[in-house]
């Protein structure tokens, strides 16, 4: 059985139980994914959704591997989801808060796991710069 805040659905019937601009999301885009068959694909329509009604309020920037059921955790550019991608979807639906690690895989040489934060900090940061570059037109894809 699913708990409520196990589905996409039970999360758009939580934001929706009470409508208020101070009600929304810690929405973590590992655990989202965990939720999905197809996460890799899936995910962009559930940031649009959620980011569009503004009810995204933080971001946990987190990659896993596989889908609902079967799946681990990676770090950010091991995963099956393109977060170039989803920073990219998060800026077109106007999220401007914070991006940050959420929790990264465990790596023996790195038992307080402070290299695999530094890790996913520089890579939330060259997102970032990337999504900010292509916004100002100082790139193309």
């Amino acid at each position: 059985m699913d708990c409520v805040l196990g589905t996409v659905d039970g999360l758009k019937r939580f934001v929706s139980m009470h409508e208020s601009p101070w009600h929304g999301l810690n929405f973590c885009i590992g655990t989202v994914a965990e939720m999905m068959q197809n996460p890799a694909e899936e995910i962009f329509d559930v940031i649009r959704y959620f980011g569009e009604k503004k009810k995204i309020f933080n971001v946990h920037l987190r990659n896993i591997r596989g889908r609902r059921d079967s799946f681990e955790e990676v770090f950010p550019d091991e995963g099956d989801i393109d977060l170039v991608r989803v920073a990219q979807a998060l800026h077109r639906v106007g999220y401007s808060h914070l991006l940050m690690p959420d929790h990264t895989p465990r790596v023996a040489s790195d038992p307080g796991s402070l290299q695999s934060f530094a890790f996913c900090y520089g890579y939330i940061r060259a997102l970032l710069q990337a999504v900010s570059a292509q916004a100002s037109g100082g790139y193309n894809e």
